[in-house]
Parts: structure tokens; C-alpha cells; sequence
């Protein structure tokens, strides 16, 4: 986690729990019906199963979610979703208002599942640090059966009932609004969402992707799988792709091309507790065995250190967390790669430039790589005093306009379902001003953990078909649509 440099902050986000969902599902379903396409991500108690109790009798082989074999790994997915629960959703609607303008709009679903489940000890920890509020959840989570099949199980609160009915016809809005579904590693988002509001997860995967086709016709394109294939060799977690794009679009606008704009609206304030954490403890260091090599630790010294956490930088954690030394602020890390790849692209010129020129710049790259490290970041131009987590990030983009009630701009936000939503949203949207008809060549591949290259396909199979589930919802979606049209139709004009 990182530190945040102020004590609260207004989110970009509409909070939905218990007490509005009533109030806000009309306009929910009108920004989704109006989307270009709509981005999704979930928060969940469990990605896997781990130290289970053995009161429970569980066949921990089987729960295997990085198997290599699609059919185990499914399986294994199926079996998490259907015990853990979904705690939030984001949805991130992007309305189009011009060429390659949006405005967006961003809803963070609280939610609490009803049926007895389990919780993984990482996850819960993981949301705690990253700012979700366990309690709030607890009391203002908008309460559901998971597994509908085809009507939620009836619950002795009406109000129960309600808010189970409505947060399950959010999805039925995205499955009729036939747009395209965007999502960051989103496999389990994926199950998870079909499991906790469409139905029972089905037996076999190939139904499983069936089902999928049926309820996304528009396609799902995963920003991960495709930042992977378009730009290799980079670091492709959600909030490094986030804030690379931001810089590419900066590039972009410099060189006359066109950009994305983006305008966040609809914002409902709504602070968080301080979560930032205080570096105390600092990893031990290890010994340093070149010592009595002068010249072999100037080669080491030179060649490894940096003022970022390497580690962080290519996968977007660190086994040290707060107490690393190095930077995980992740434009501080951007500004370091973008000066380095410069000073790569420099070193054949000094080639031609001749030895004495060569020799004067390793002069200096030694001096600047012994230094203290504050002098380091002077010489990559990068003040020192921002090199702490506690860095503010830049606005979200090129032209994005975040207003509160009192009209000021408002450009930080903690980590919930919804900004990743948003972030995964404005990646997307990046990457298709970049590559364009590209992107339709990757869509319906879904990323798997652990097998990058080989994708989960969403394709309809000739040898599969649609599962009992599908057929029972999509009855069901047809019904409450054509019942509502009829209520519409029944009503008198307004004035």
C-alpha cells in the first residue's frame, strides 16, 4: 500500500449501498444503456483456498486456479466463487460526447452476500490496507442470495429482497444493453459476477464460455492479454498501464495527434479513513560480498541500483510492502524508465562521439551511481523530496474534470472497484486510439493467471451448448423487460 498525502479524499466515484440503490438504479441503468462500453471490476473474499480447516473436508488438489489444464483450472475458479463472496463492484460507464471525448460515469457497489461463505485472511487484509471499509460494508452493504436459480432464494426482509432484486438487475441492464465488456485480469471478476447475480456457475467450462457469448454478444476485451500482445516487454498491472497511458496521451497532444478526454461526473462525496502506513520497519540488508573488490562493487553498484523497487515496478507488489527503501510510487518509477530508456538511446551516439567523450560520460555515471542516492535522483532530474509513496498522482487525464459540490477540482481517490474500473476503462480507451481495429483481433481472450500466453477464449464451441442457468436468466431478463415495457407503455405522458 501506498502512502497517501492527505488525510481524506473526495472520491471520483458514486458510493451505492442499501440505503440509495433504490434512489440511483434508474440512472445506473441509464448511463449503461447510453455507454460506448462499459468497464468492470470486482473485490471478492477469496482468489483461492488456502489452510483450509480440515472439519471441512475439502480436496485441496482440486482447487488448483492456476492448473494448466483449462478444465482443472475452471474447476477450481467454479468451486472459489461458489463458497467466497463478492464484497464490491465497479462499474465505469463511458458515454460518448465527441470523437474520442467521454463522459464517464463511475458507480462503487457495496455489497454483502447472505448465504454463509468464506473469507480468505490475505483478501480481507489486502482490502483493509487498500482503504476498504470492512464495517461500512457490514452495515451498509447492499445484502443478496449468490446462485439465483432462477429467482433468489426469499428472505424474511422485504427490503432484502429489494436490494438482492436490484443489484441483480444492474447486470441484466449490462446484458441488455449489448455493449462491450471491459475488464483488467478479469477472469475471476468474470465468475464471480455470473455466479453471485446470473446463476450457478455451470459443470463444465465450455458451458461456462458459451453462456458468456450469449450474455456479451459486443464482446469482453481484457486490458491486461492486450497490453501484453501491443506493447511486450512492459509491466502490464492496472495502475503502471493506468498511468503510462496518461503519459502516452500527454505524448500524443505534444505531437498534434489526436487524444482522449475524459469528464468525470456525477460525483457523490464520500471520504475514507487515513490508511497510510509509516515506514518503521526496514528489510535487514544483506552483506555485501564485493567489498574487498573496489572495482567489482563500482560494477555492481553501477549496474543495480536504482532509486525504485524493481520488483514492484515489473508486477505491482514487493515482498517488503511498506518497509522497502525503494520507491513504489509508480510516476516516480515511470519518470526513472523514461530517463533511463533516453540515456540508452544516448550511448550509441557517444560511441561515435569518440573515446574521450566516452570516457568523461562514464566519469560522471560512476561519480552520479556512488553518490548519495538524493543526488542520484538530481541528476535524473527528479526532485528527491518527492520520491516517497506519498507523491501525488497527476490528474487522471489530459482533460478530465472531477467536481464537487462546491465546484473544485478534485483528482485523488483511493483504491475501490470503481476507480480500477475507471482505470481499466481509460487503458482501454487509450489503447484503441493507439491501435485502433487492433484490439478486435484480441478480443474474447481472456488473461489466465500463470498461462499469459495461452488466454481463456470466449467462443462459442460446436461441441458445447448453453447451460441450464443461461436458459433460465435470459427467460427471466426477457420477462421483467417485456413486463416493464408494458408498465412504461401504461403510463400516462409527462407533462
Amino acid at each position: 500500500m501506498q502512502d497517501s498525502g492527505a488525510k481524506t479524499a473526495p472520491a471520483v466515484y458514486t458510493d451505492v449501498t442499501r440505503e440509495n440503490i433504490q434512489a440511483l438504479f434508474s440512472d445506473i441503468s441509464k448511463q449503461i444503456s447510453q455507454a460506448s462500453f462499459i468497464a468492470i471490476d470486482s473485490e471478492f473474499t477469496g482468489l483461492a483456498l488456502s489452510d483450509a480447516s480440515l472439519e471441512f473436508g475439502f480436496n485441496t488438489a482440486e482447487w488448483n486456479t492456476r492448473a494448466t489444464d483449462m478444465r482443472d483450472m475452471y474447476k477450481a475458479m467454479s468451486s472459489v466463487a461458489k463458497t467466497h463472496a463478492l464484497v464490491s463492484l465497479g462499474l465505469s460507464t463511458f458515454v460518448p460526447n465527441g470523437d474520442n471525448v467521454y463522459h464517464v460515469y463511475n458507480f462503487n457497489l457495496l455489497l454483502q452476500e447472505q448465504n454463509t461463505h468464506l473469507v480468505n485472511p490475505a483478501s480481507i487484509s489486502f482490502l483493509a490496507q487498500n482503504g476498504f471499509d470492512l464495517g461500512k460494508q457490514a452495515l451498509q452493504g447492499i445484502r443478496y442470495f449468490s446462485g439465483p436459480n432462477p429467482m433468489p432464494l426469499e428472505s424474511r426482509s422485504a427490503n432484502i429482497n429489494i436490494e438482492g432484486e436490484l443489484v441483480r438487475k444492474v447486470l441484466f441492464a449490462m446484458i441488455q444493453a449489448k455493449k462491450p465488456i471491459v475488464v483488467h485480469n478479469g477472469l475471476f471478476d468474470l465468475a464471480y459476477l455470473y455466479q453471485s447475480f446470473f446463476g450457478p456457475l455451470p459443470d463444465s467450462y465450455e458451458s461456462f464460455v458459451f453462456d458468456l457469448t450469449g450474455m456479451f454478444p459486443a464482446g469482453v476485451y481484457d486490458t491486461k492479454f492486450i497490453a501484453e500482445k501491443l506493447i511486450p516487454g512492459t509491466a502490464s498491472y492496472l495502475a503502471y498501464l493506468y498511468h503510462k497511458s496518461e503519459r502516452d496521451q500527454r505524448v500524443r497532444r505534444d505531437q498534434g495527434d489526436e487524444v482522449l478526454a475524459v469528464k468525470l461526473t456525477k460525483i457523490l462525496l464520500y471520504e475514507k479513513s487515513d490508511v497510510e502506513t509509516k515506514r518503521k520497519l526496514q528489510p535487514k540488508k544483506k552483506q555485501d560480498k564485493t567489498k574487498s573488490d573496489p572495482k567489482r562493487t563500482e560494477e555492481v553498484e553501477k549496474k543495480q541500483y536504482k532509486p525504485y523497487c524493481e520488483h514492484f515496478a515489473a508486477f505491482g507488489h514487493c515482498m517488503f510492502n511498506d518497509r522497502c527503501r525503494r520507491s513504489h510510487d509508480i510516476n516516480f518509477i515511470l519518470d526513472c524508465q523514461e530517463k533511463e530508456a533516453s540515456e540508452s538511446s544516448a550511448e550509441p551516439e557517444a560511441k561515435e562521439a569518440g573515446p574521450d567523450a566516452q570516457q568523461n560520460g562514464k566519469r560522471k555515471r560512476v561519480d552520479e551511481e556512488n553518490a548519495h542516492p538524493s543526488k542520484i535522483l538530481k541528476a535524473l532530474n527528479i526532485n528527491p523530496k518527492k520520491v516517497p509513496v506519498s507523491q501525488k498522482s497527476e490528474p487522471t487525464s489530459l482533460e478530465t474534470t472531477t467536481l464537487d459540490d462546491n465546484g473544485n477540482n478534485n483528482t485523488t481517490a483511493y483504491h475501490t472497484a470503481a476507480y480500477d474500473a475507471f482505470m481499466t476503462g481509460f487503458i482501454f480507451a487509450s489503447l484503441r486510439i493507439q491501435h485502433g481495429e487492433a484490439l478486435d483481433t484480441l478480443k474474447n481472450r481472456i488473461y489466465r493467471m500463470g498461462r499469459g500466453a495461452e488466454p481463456l477464449l470466449i467462443q462459442a464451441s460446436a461441441y458445447a451448448s448453453a447451460s441450464t442457468t443461461y436458459h433460465q436468466t435470459m427467460k427471466l431478463i426477457d420477462e421483467i423487460s417485456n413486463r416493464e415495457s408494458v408498465i412504461e407503455a401504461s403510463e400516462p405522458p409527462a407533462n
